[in-house]
């Protein structure tokens, strides 16, 4: 086997874990500690802020770390602090002692996320990279079907602490020996080209110094990018956050729980389906399209649509949750030069990081001021309309 897919593989496992734990997982801790200390909303809500804030600021710090100390070692000191990080949030007592938590878990989330998986990919593939990423990155997905399950069953039955050390423990048997096994090499010291096969010896490399933040910010493509992911993503994590308040007055349990996991299971076919086809069409028309489709499904939703159109729309939506951070990424690998790829790849998730931290408080104060939703999904219907012209706007002549 190509050894390129078995970094893919620990690829998925990273992204299985940091989503699970950094993304699912923060509404797992939040409702636990709600239940056991009764403290408000607000107050749990506002160190998610914080945490998701230091994490995008962290984004551009991972591949200058990886440059200099490599993919592995940068990996497995983000994952223990990860689960380091899960664990003391499980032992708070004290509604200050949140932050500091959260805190060092925005380190973990940093070298667990998008930024990681491209790093860790990219050198690997070239005709087949958009394949290669869309399958580690539904790891993503993967983690609120699997990590953010089990944990909720983990505390049921063993409680807040010792549940979670359970899933910690998981990612340790599984996670750590795949990068001590798999990571650490590349394919010019196996000899190998990217997909494989024997490597050209005669070749000059291409990869030339990487541009600096600055001059990489002054792209007009890379402006493009990283405007229509900020503005798609802030409209897809409000609703994500979202969607189970909004629903849950019109649909009985069974039907809601059907809802959100019609949502989740798109997400993983969406991206598969795409994966198939990217490397052959232009990932910019692709995100757009992606983006056409959730503007739909809201606009869709935000006219208390009955419950078998609201059950089509959830799944429509859940289509391009996982391509919304997919893509990005290939149209970065095709436009940007290759000793830039991964700096720029940071430099758009920390910008989008950013901007949709403040989407659940944003999405629910339309909400408190409306009433309803309906004004809040029109609104992420015409952000996401935008963000499709944004991407159209930046493609090459």
């Amino acid at each position: 086997m190509f050894h390129g897919w078995k970094v893919v593989a620990t690829a998925f496992l990273v992204a299985l874990f940091g989503w699970g734990f950094g993304f699912y997982g923060a509404g797992v801790y939040l409702a636990t500690l709600a239940e056991a200390h009764g403290w408000a909303a607000g107050t749990l809500g506002a160190a998610i802020t914080g945490y998701y804030l230091l994490g995008g600021a962290l984004l551009t710090i991972v591949p200058r770390a990886v440059d200099r100390f490599g993919e592995r070692p940068v990996l497995l000191t983000g994952s223990v602090a990860m689960g380091a990080a899960v664990l003391a949030v499980t032992r708070v007592t004290e509604p200050w002692q949140l932050w500091p938590a959260f805190l060092a878990m925005s380190v973990g989330w940093a070298t667990m996320s998008g930024v990681m998986v491209n790093a860790l990919v990219a050198p690997w593939f070239d005709r087949r990279l958009g394949m290669a990423i869309s399958m580690a990155l539904n790891g993503a997905s993967c983690g609120g079907v699997i990590v953010a399950p089990l944990m909720i069953l983990a505390i049921d039955r063993l409680g807040f602490t010792a549940g979670v050390a359970v899933v910690v423990l998981v990612m340790a048997v599984t996670l750590w020996p795949a990068a001590l096994l798999f990571l650490g090499t590349s394919p010019a010291r196996l000899g190998l080209a990217p997909d494989g096969g024997a490597a050209d010896r005669s070749a000059r490399p291409t990869a030339g110094p990487r541009p600096s933040t600055g001059a990489l910010l002054r792209l007009p493509m890379l402006q493009s990018v990283m405007a229509a992911s900020a503005i798609g993503l802030f409209a897809q994590v409000g609703f994500l956050t979202h969607q189970v308040a909004f629903l849950a007055p019109r649909l009985v349990p069974e039907t809601l729980s059907l809802a959100v996991g019609l949502t989740t299971g798109a997400a993983i076919v969406g991206r598969v389906a795409t994966g198939l086809v990217i490397d052959r069409v232009d990932p910019r028309i692709a995100m757009a399209a992606t983006l056409a489709v959730q503007t739909a499904a809201l606009a869709v939703l935000a006219t208390m649509p009955s419950v078998p159109a609201t059950l089509v729309a959830c799944t429509a939506y859940g289509l391009g949750v996982g391509n919304l951070i997919t893509l990005p990424s290939l149209i970065l690998r095709r436009e940007v030069a290759a000793a830039a790829f991964t700096a720029a790849v940071g430099l758009v998730m920390a910008g989008s990081q950013v901007l949709y931290a403040f989407a659940p408080l944003s999405i629910g104060l339309l909400h408190d001021l409306f009433a309803d939703y309906a004004t809040a999904w029109w609104l992420c219907a015409g952000l996401d309309a935008g963000a499709a012209l944004l991407i159209l706007a930046g493609r090459r002549r």
